[in-house]
């Protein structure tokens, strides 16, 4: 496989991603508290879906950047993610009927984008 199939800051551009999308949920959750309710707040609660889309981008950037054997480990990276959020979320579920307390989806968001980051990572290092 030639080394330079992926773009030169493929590992900058995903781990910049996440890491908008950590501050912007830190921004949103603090947002709550300290800014008083009107057009100003809602802005700043809709930035995660706006880094969310930033993730997305960064990927799909990948994507059409790589030859044939990487976006197959990509799309793979998408479906495993996939199936560790369902199970996750079907194991949890269980759980919520067993009596654990209810968990915000705003978990289960920030764990399948740090998932899907992290083995988007993975495939990246793993290529050079």
């Amino acid at each position: 496989m030639d080394p330079n199939s992926l773009p030169k800051h493929a590992v900058r551009a995903v781990a910049f991603s996440q890491w908008a999308y950590w501050c912007s949920l830190l921004l949103a959750a603090l947002a709550t508290t300290y800014i008083p309710a009107g057009a100003v707040r809602t802005a700043v609660l809709l930035t995660p879906a706006l880094t969310e889309l930033l993730c997305v981008f960064v990927v799909y950037w990948l994507y059409r950047a790589c030859d044939e054997y990487l976006r197959v480990k990509l799309l793979r990276c998408i479906a495993t993610t996939a199936i560790i959020i369902a199970f996750c979320t079907l194991a949890y579920f269980i759980l919520e009927l067993l009596g654990f307390s209810h968990v915000s989806m705003l978990w289960v968001n920030v764990l399948s984008w740090s998932i899907f980051n992290v083995l988007v990572l993975f495939i990246v290092f793993g290529s050079r």
